[in-house]
């Protein structure tokens, strides 16, 4: 059975705004990190960038904390938008759907709970859809979650993935936690959702084949806790070394859609690793252009390439590289064997009418 991926639905957080305004805002709320070097160098690589972001600029200084339940609210609006313009694209009824993976991170506390169950209320999915949440998969999320979905694919039914990344908004970054390195990740981030149909059925429009997945985590927790709070370089991580379709002797991916936590690792990827430049241009361009947003970002780089389709035919690598430890892939391959909609067999709750 080959299980195919719909093209994206993607949400986007609702105020459009530059990395210049975002810049001129963080310098007047932090002035005394106005000038640090790594903060001026982080501004002048994105200067001129638009970023979505689920709360506006402010005007003023005024210290608003984001508590869980807002972002637990805004959470649940982008992700269903999301889902709506997934499940349309892919042809498939919200009643038809079998399975459904959430991505959320970070980890959920107890004051912000995990989404899956509001994802099946507000969609009007099946009571008895099979739901698998996951938390504190870092960069590797919406990777993983499609390995999980190609599984339950296999079952017979459609599953429906959705991701999104919410970051911390400007009004509430305090004294007490603004860093250089935290200002300048407020440039690099954009706020919105993705989601997408993993099914085995004939596609509604032409998209992604799973031809096989490859999951990685690394044993020795020490160095990955060391990885994460000094980072390391993209090359250098086990998983990426570890991965068998990247080898000597293997045929390097006609394109590849990259999270590797940044735009920093990323091209420090492009320079040193077995990827191709031309395989990792729509990642580059993708994160340059319309920022990271987290959990979000392998499949919204995954509605880009719809944008601008490989061949048919062309294989492909899909990775996501958490710092240090996770590592998950999905070797994918682009067709364009679509089904016309007229065409597409009624489900059976569709028959019964």
């Amino acid at each position: 059975m080959q299980i195919h991926v719909s093209p994206p639905g993607i949400a986007h957080g609702q105020y459009d705004m530059t990395t210049d305004e975002v810049a001129a805002v963080l310098c007047r709320r932090h002035p005394e990190l106005a000038g640090h070097p790594d903060f001026l160098t982080a501004a002048r690589a994105v200067t001129g960038r638009r970023r979505r972001r689920i709360r506006p600029c402010p005007d003023d200084r005024v210290h608003e904390p984001y508590a869980a339940e807002d972002r637990h609210g805004d959470l649940r609006v982008l992700m269903g938008q999301a889902c709506r313009r997934a499940l349309t694209s892919a042809g498939t009824a919200a009643q038809d759907v079998g399975g459904l993976v959430v991505v959320q991170d970070p980890p959920s506390a107890e004051s912000d709970p995990f989404l899956d169950s509001d994802v099946v209320l507000t969609l009007g999915l099946p009571s008895t859809t099979a739901r698998v949440p996951l938390t504190g998969l870092s960069s590797t999320g919406a990777v993983h979650a499609l390995i999980v979905a190609e599984d339950m694919a296999r079952l017979g039914k459609p599953v429906l993935v959705v991701a999104a990344g919410i970051h911390q908004p400007l009004t509430a970054i305090g004294s007490d936690t603004a860093t250089p390195a935290a200002l300048a990740r407020q440039l690099m981030v954009s706020d919105g959702a993705a989601a997408v149909v993993v099914s085995g059925g004939a596609l509604a429009e032409r998209g992604l084949v799973i031809d096989a997945t490859w999951q990685y985590a690394h044993r020795d927790t020490q160095v990955s806790a060391q990885a994460e709070q000094l980072g390391c370089l993209v090359k250098d991580h086990p998983g990426f070394s570890a991965l068998p379709w990247l080898r000597p002797g293997q045929t390097p991916p006609g394109f590849a859609l990259v999270h590797p936590g940044g735009p920093a690792p990323l091209h420090s990827l492009s320079q040193a690793g077995p990827l191709p430049q031309q395989a990792l241009e729509p990642s580059i361009v993708g994160i340059a252009e319309d920022g990271d947003s987290g959990a979000a970002a392998v499949l919204q780089l995954l509605a880009r390439l719809h944008q601008r389709p490989p061949a048919a035919g062309s294989h492909g690598l899909l990775l996501g590289l958490a710092p240090g430890h996770l590592a998950a892939a999905c070797r994918v391959r682009w067709t364009t064997s679509a089904i016309p909609r007229q065409k597409q067999p009624k489900s059976a709750h569709e028959a019964a009418f």
